[in-house]
């Protein structure tokens, strides 16, 4: 009766017919004794209702129960039953039904192995060996989803490829178990990127569908999967034709499905994804919106609390995210993140796809750190991406994926922040990405250019040629192995020559500009015509040659860049954020074309073209202090072409107006100082304007200073900026400004001495107090570098974008500006800091003076030289200029005794002057032409006292290469020389004078005294004469006085020995 009503209620679903039998058979089974041989029949019909009526009402018990039955029954089932394989596969049936209930792990396990064991009681040629082989391999796949186990997965697809095999051919399960043996393979395709795996998993559904007759049920999941196995071999491969396929048939499987299906989200999701992933090979904006669109209504089919929804939510804000790329409506950008961040909320922790969420999470917040330069952005996306790979199995072919983005984010940081800690650690990221990347892999190449352009930042921070070439060799290689037609070849071409520039611009080798060229009109020739980002190509292409140009000289090559960069214009759209950009390489390049051919037509036109990429940069914009100097260079050019004052002053106007920007590079910023000055010094008496201009340039060599560089970029800029304070000293003496002079020479001399003797910065001494301010200082003012130097060249700005985009721009380096003056102002604040990037003030210069003898700095110019004497007690620095001296006569001593360096012994060469040997003349050149000058204006030629005066010296410019101190006329009927006066000494800074001063301490005889050496011969420098004598005598002199005095010769003096002794002798 039990088991009659039963069978009526799988004919009827009435659930009273279940409940009546699952009642009768509990009876019967009450009333049947212990060991009847009914026993076991009766447990498997009570479990088998139990089981019917879990299945229609989900209550658990009574599949608890059910379990409980099939158990027991097994365990009464004879060995060597024909119906033990039944019971068991049922039991392991029931098991995974309970594991999918609850998550037990061990009721999996237990499915298993009564399955297995089922598989193993089967005979060879059993019609239902096929069944239980696929309800095996079913329970290893669940088994591997939950332990991520690849053994587990590779099993079931053993046993399911068995399965396949032993199912007859037109039997009802064939597509249904090849779609289930395709999403195998898939899952291991998704673990290990094998190209074979996926081309298996193709294969087998194109298998499955062609199987399913029209209108069947299942059609559209078939046709679904089979469109998501081809974009993923499209992605794998790069074949266009995949990912059409794919689109195509996913549309069908929308269309064929019944409205209102349960699915339908899943395939709407999954159709959107695909129109995605179409977009991101063409670039078609319609792809995309189709795609958000179909994503949308699967978001608004799921009810909340569905187990997809963090799929369909993470899915919709990638595509949003992709259109904000597109567009750059930030709208679409904040919908992203929205979308994404619900994602990640609602995904259980330990849920497989995790890691995919917070890796697309971070990638959207990065986007949103490079729209609005807030490093909390960055710094969270880090965060994300950290712990998407930190989340993700070893072995999973999206570790790749995750380590490419997590060092795009870190690239991104270096470059915000300047922290080099950041840029290593996100080149070995993406190292490790490349090397886990299969060979063939359509993402190679991305992943190649990515770790290429980390490699060339490191190279542009260290200066290691080593770093650019290799970032040169796999940017080759990038390029080498991109499928033919794809839509980012133009881009990775154009990044190979930006870096075979870089290296010209380094090494000078032609072959490399040349190659670079090549590369760049190669990216032109296949960018389609009306494509977006064909004016940035002509752009580039316009840069290489004139590049080209100026270094072999030939003319056609620059006529080249212009036709280019005229074309780059016109194809420009009115409004474009690069319109002022490509309009001010068109005049920078016309410029060039006027300095070879004359033609005044050539240059009306560059200045024409430089004005209105000026009127169209918006104010505060960083670019502005480049386009404001090329203007005045230009108008410059103009003036000496025409004679016409007012081309001058409008010269000298926009570099001043450049040099004053509270924007932009500091380096463009102080060239138009450098230009300014330079300009207004054509007229004498100068402009007073020049000292505003010199006080700018000044600060600016200060502030360029705080700024992180190569140790060789470093010197570079001390060499190219270390004329200037002498510049402008001269200035400010003609216009009567000694103690301006005095200030800018200090300061001037401060960077100088630092730099170069300590490596030290106004930085590094802010850092020791204050390190939290001296990084932020740091940083903002690396930003507004960065600003500025990334719109010079304007390379790789193909992007599409708008004027509000510029005008944003402008607005957060006006923000940015604004930052750094109120950090300047807290700086000021910290005591010791009051002069912070800028001159010490003279007053204070006066101040703790020694009062054993006058400090004389002596500025050595183009225009003139002086001395500035300092004196204990005076209220005002003494001007005393040296009318007889110049810049000229300084470097023709220098090179004199210069050629003499190397004498040694040999014989002493007479200049021809009286028969003076050239020693001499140089040193009666000093004493008449500076020294004894000098020395009249103090009055320091009376007969000295018992005890000499002492004077510091501090010279400038070569002047600091000639003996001073040994100044005088040296002749055999008599002499005079400027020991005669005074003892002399050198200081390299007013302030390291004044400091000792400041801080005097008592010296105890008892422990100071004075420590000689003589090397005579050292290895590689040529012998010096009489020193070996002259210490002596010194020595002899000084120790009968009692002075405390040690001495060292030769080989016996070392480093460590000579500061060893200056230690014991010294008690400061």
């Amino acid at each position: 009766m039990g088991v009659a009503l039963y069978n009526k209620f799988q004919r009827t679903g009435n659930l009273d017919d279940i409940r009546k039998s699952i009642v009768k058979l509990r009876k019967t089974l009450e009333i049947t004794p212990e060991g009847h041989e009914s026993m076991g029949s009766r447990l498997r019909d009570l479990g088998d209702s139990l089981e019917s009526r879990y299945d229609d009402t989900g209550d658990l018990r009574d599949l608890v129960e059910a379990i409980s039955m099939q158990r027991k029954a097994v365990e009464l089932t004879p060995e060597g039953d024909a119906d033990m394989p039944m019971w068991l596969n049922n039991l392991g049936l029931s098991l995974k039904s309970l594991f999918k209930h609850t998550g037990d792990l061990n009721n999996l396990i237990e499915a298993i192995s009564a399955q297995r064991k089922a598989v193993g009681l089967t005979a060879e040629g059993h019609g239902r060996m096929a069944t239980r082989l696929n309800n095996l391999a079913s329970s290893l796949e669940s088994l591997f989803q939950r332990t991520d186990d690849l053994h587990d997965l590779r099993e079931a697809i053993s046993i399911k490829r068995k399965g396949v095999e032993l199912t007859p051919d037109g039997h009802a399960s064939m597509a249904n178990r090849l779609n289930n043996l395709g999403s195998y393979l898939v899952s291991l395709f998704l673990r290990t990127g094998d190209l074979q795996d996926i081309t298996d998993a193709n294969s087998i559904q194109r298998k499955a569908v062609e199987l399913t007759p029209e209108g069947h049920a299942s059609m559209a999941t078939r046709l679904n999967n089979l469109g998501s196995y081809l974009e993923l071999l499209s992605e794998r491969t790069g074949d266009l034709h995949d990912i059409s396929e794919a689109i195509s048939i996913k549309r069908k499987a929308v269309e064929t499905a019944p409205e209102g299906h349960a699915n339908m989200p899943i395939w709407l999701n999954n159709l959107g994804c695909s129109l995605e992933s179409l977009f991101r090979r063409t670039g078609d904006l319609h792809v995309l919106t189709e795609a958000i669109s179909k994503q949308r209504k699967a978001v608004e089919l799921t009810p909340d609390g569905h187990d997809d929804m963090p799929i369909w939510l993470n899915n919709l804000g990638s595509s949003l995210e992709s259109l904000f790329q597109r567009t750059g409506n930030l709208n679409d950008l904040t919908e992203a993140i929205s979308a994404q961040r619900k994602a990640v909320e609602i995904t259980l922790d330990g849920h497989a796809d995790i890691p995919i969420w917070l890796n697309n999470l971070g990638c959207s917040l990065e986007s949103l750190f490079q729209r609005t330069e807030d490093l909390h952005h960055l710094n969270e996306a880090i965060s994300m991406k950290r712990k998407a790979v930190e989340l993700t199995a070893e072995g999973h072919s999206d570790v790749a994926t995750q380590l490419n983005n997590l060092g795009l984010s870190l690239e991104s940081l270096f470059q915000h922040t300047g922290d080099l800690h950041a840029l290593t650690e996100a080149i070995s990221k993406q190292r490790k990405a490349v090397e886990l990347t299969p060979d063939g892999h359509v993402n190679m190449p991305i992943r190649l250019n990515n770790l290429s352009s980390s490699l060339q930042s490191l190279f542009e921070r260290s200066g290691d040629l080593h770093d650019l070439t290799e970032a040169i060799s796999i940017k080759r290689k990038a390029v080498e192995i991109a499928p033919e037609g794809h839509s980012n070849m133009p881009l990775w071409l154009t990044n190979l020559a930006y870096s075979l520039n870089l290296f010209f611009h380094r090494t000078g080798d032609l072959r490399s500009l040349n190659e670079a060229v090549s590369m760049q009109q190669k990216a032109v020739e296949i960018t389609p015509e009306g494509h977006t980002n064909m004016p940035g190509q002509l752009n580039n292409l316009g840069y290489s040659l004139e590049s080209l140009s100026q270094r072999t000289g030939n003319l056609e090559d620059l006529i080249e860049a212009i036709s280019a960069q005229r074309k780059a214009v016109e194809l420009t759209a009115e409004g474009h954020t690069s319109k002022a950009t490509r309009i001010a390489n068109l005049g920078f390049s016309l410029d060039s074309l006027f300095r070879r051919t004359g033609d005044l037509d050539t240059l009306t036109e560059a200045i024409s073209k430089q004005r209105e990429a000026v009127e169209l940069t918006p104010d505060g914009h960083a670019s502005m202090p480049n386009r404001l100097n090329c203007l005045g260079l230009s108008l410059d050019s103009l003036f000496q072409r025409t004679g016409d004052q007012r081309d001058l002053t409008d010269a000298i106007s926009n570099h001043k107006l450049c040099a004053l920007y509270a924007t932009g590079s500091p380096y463009d910023r102080l060239e138009g100082a450098q230009h300014w000055t330079r300009l207004l010094n054509l007229s004498y008496p100068p402009s007073p304007d020049i000292l505003a201009g010199f006080d700018t340039a000044i600060y600016l060599i200060a502030l360029t200073a705080t700024l992180e560089q190569t140790l060789q970029n470093r010197y570079q800029q001390l060499q190219n900026s270390s004329g200037i304070p002498l510049q402008a000293a001269s200035a400010a003496l003609t216009l009567n400004q000694a103690d301006k002079a005095l200030e800018w020479l200090e300061q001037g001399r401060c960077l100088v001495w630092g730099q170069l003797n300590n490596l030290r910065t106004p930085l590094d001494d802010l850092c020791q107090i204050n390190g939290h301010l001296a990084t932020s200082f740091m940083q903002v003012s690396k930003q507004l570098e960065a600003a500025g130097s990334s719109t010079r060249s304007s390379w790789n700005d193909m992007s599409p974008s708008d004027m509000s985009n510029l005008a944003e721009q402008a607005r957060d380096n006006l923000n940015l500006a604004r930052q750094r003056d109120r950090l300047l102002e807290q700086v000021r604040i910290l005591p010791g800091f009051e002069s912070f990037l800028k001159p010490v003030a003279w007053t204070t210069l006066l101040q703790h003076l020694p009062e054993s003898g006058p400090v004389i700095i002596i500025n050595v110019d183009t225009r003139r030289c002086d001395a500035i004497a300092l004196l204990a007690g005076q209220d005002q620095p003494r001007h005393i200029p040296l009318p007889e001296f110049s810049l000229e006569l300084c470097n023709q001593y220098r090179e004199s005794l210069n050629a003499q360096s190397g004498r040694g012994i040999r014989p002493v060469l007479l200049s021809g002057k009286n028969g003076e040997a050239v020693i001499q003349t140089v040193l009666r050149g000093l004493w008449e032409k500076i020294v004894q000058p000098i020395f009249e204006m103090l009055e320091l030629l009376k007969s000295p006292d018992t005890v000499l005066q002492r004077v510091w010296w501090c010279p400038t410019g070569p002047l600091s290469f000639l003996p001073i101190h040994a100044a005088g006329i040296y002749g055999k009927t008599g002499s005079k020389s400027i020991m005669d006066y005074v003892i002399s000494s050198y200081i390299p800074t007013v302030a390291a004078l004044t400091d000792r001063v400041k801080n005097r301490q008592f010296i105890d005889k008892a422990t100071c005294g004075l420590f000689m050496t003589s090397q005579p011969k050292v290895d590689g420098a040529s012998y010096i004469p009489g020193t070996t004598t002259e210490v002596r005598s010194i020595y002899e002199v000084v120790t009968a006085a009692g002075v405390r005095t040690d001495m060292r010769e030769g080989d016996a003096i070392t480093a460590a020995g000579c500061l060893d002794i200056m230690e014991k002798l010294s008690n400061c």
